[in-house]
């Protein structure tokens, strides 16, 4: 989460801190009919000062006890905040208690207190809830760089402390495995040479370096540099830099690291993600009309399926399964091998312009994108958004031939993106691979709106479609 998103945030807790300020402060001089009706509000000079040096102190307070710092346990981070809301309650009674006798400058403070806290602790546990399911759901995929002591204890870290959530792959080096302790040479993964091929065939979230730095420099950079060129996540151990004397002494961080980078990557796509969750429920909602009559279209054009679903590679190389319009014959995965020397682009995709497997119907639907609406129920399950790269078949992924390409599922991937609008099938696939990289160095909510709305100008001009 960069600090801009940060201080976001922390504006927003600060603004809510002060309107409930606002709120208990008029509380005992207003009536619920005037509190409803802003306009009716009498809010004097001395109560709006109050309430911005609460919203400051509040502020002050909670990131002086750590309630921000996610690499704290839930725990003591809400014992943080209990201490907080006690302390900012114990000032509103005093407030209260000098300004506003009638209703007791008590009952004003420890109301204030518990909406901060019950506010704050929502914030705090359901944020856990949501990191911890997705965990679960999908475990962050670990190698580890190094087969001596400081990869043994980082291994056993990730196994006592998070197994569920965290699955090692195995561990990386050059070093004979008959110099590696018994139980770091039965799950070795191979050396570090091999490290471009082994990431072209197996997906790798993280790559722990656990090697010592002076003695390992320039290994240990071969590999980093390896595993940032495809987009896997680097995590350096506390101790890397330390002797063999200081390396006890140093404590390991490793699950704390990991559980840290995870949430603030949720934090950064949690807008995003909203977003998908309702445009993709509205556009099914409102196109159900006409997603029915394309349904009827493509029974009376060619019997057989409605949808047509293939599985597909989308975010970190998660497999799931994409549902499109059928605008081919049933049986054209049978047909591939038949039209694949026909294959008119470049790289390892198939595209093909007069396709004999595209059904009459089906070029229309292909022309206007309308094949690709059914994959709204794709963004809202969460498998693809509504911008990013396209998800690839597993065909066109099993040709790939440089690791670096991996690098395009560091996104979800998309419905439009950046190649969609810049030219779609008729750019090749390496312009392709530079607009989704493109698209993951440079992403913002601007760009991702900004692809929409030239999406609608792309699909209504037919360019590009094959």
């Amino acid at each position: 989460m960069n600090s801009r998103q940060t201080s976001i945030g922390r504006l927003m807790d600060g603004i809510f801190a002060s309107v409930i300020v606002l709120f208990f402060t008029l509380l005992p001089t207003h009536t619920l009919h005037e509190m409803y009706h802003l306009s009716a509000l009498r809010i004097n000079a001395l109560d709006a000062l109050f309430a911005i040096f609460f919203a400051l102190a509040w502020h002050y307070l909670i990131t002086l006890l750590q309630v921000y710092d996610r690499s704290q346990s839930i725990l003591a981070r809400v014992g943080g905040l209990f201490k907080s809301a006690a302390l900012m309650g114990l000032l509103m009674s005093i407030h209260g208690y000098f300004f506003h006798r009638s209703y007791g400058g008590l009952a004003l403070g420890f109301m204030t207190a518990s909406a901060l806290f019950v506010y704050q602790s929502t914030r705090i546990f359901v944020s856990a809830w949501i990191l911890n399911r997705e965990s679960s759901k999908n475990p962050l995929r670990v190698l580890i760089l190094g087969s001596g002591r400081r990869a043994g204890k980082a291994w056993r870290e990730l196994r006592i402390q998070h197994h569920r959530s965290i699955e090692l792959l195995g561990f990386v080096d050059n070093r004979d495995t008959s110099d590696m302790a018994p139980d770091i040479a039965s799950r070795y993964f191979g050396r570090v040479d091999q490290l471009n091929e082994l990431l072209l065939s197996t997906v790798v979230d993280v790559l722990v370096v656990a090697m010592p730095m002076q003695s390992c420099y320039g290994l240990m950079q071969e590999a980093v540099n390896i595993a940032q060129g495809v987009g896997v996540r680097i995590l350096y151990l506390e101790d890397i830099y330390a002797s063999h004397k200081q390396e006890n002494a140093t404590g390991l961080s490793l699950f704390r690291e990991l559980r840290i980078q995870k949430e603030h990557h949720f934090v950064r796509m949690a807008v995003k993600r909203t977003i998908d969750i309702v445009v993709s429920a509205l556009g099914l909602i409102i196109l159900s009309p006409l997603l029915l009559l394309i349904a009827i279209v493509i029974v009376i054009d060619d019997p057989g399926p409605v949808l047509f679903s293939q599985p597909r590679y989308g975010y970190m190389r998660r497999r799931f399964r994409i549902y499109k319009f059928r605008s081919m014959v049933q049986n054209a995965e049978a047909l591939m091998k038949e039209v694949e020397a026909a294959n008119e682009a470049s790289g390892p995709i198939f595209k093909m312009r007069n396709d004999p497997r595209v059904t009459r119907r089906g070029r229309f639907l292909r022309a206007t994108s309308l094949d690709e609406l059914p994959q709204l129920w794709n963004v809202l399950i969460g498998d693809m958004s509504l911008v990013g790269p396209r998800p690839m078949s597993v065909r066109d992924v099993s040709l790939f031939d440089e690791a670096v390409l991996m690098r395009r599922f560091c996104a979800r991937p998309g419905i439009t993106g950046l190649w969609q609008v810049n030219g779609r099938s008729s750019v090749g696939f390496d312009k392709w691979i530079e607009w989704d990289f493109r698209y993951i160095e440079s992403w913002s909510l601007w760009l991702d709106m900004r692809i929409i709305a030239q999406t609608f100008a792309t699909v209504l001009r037919r360019s590009g479609a094959m």
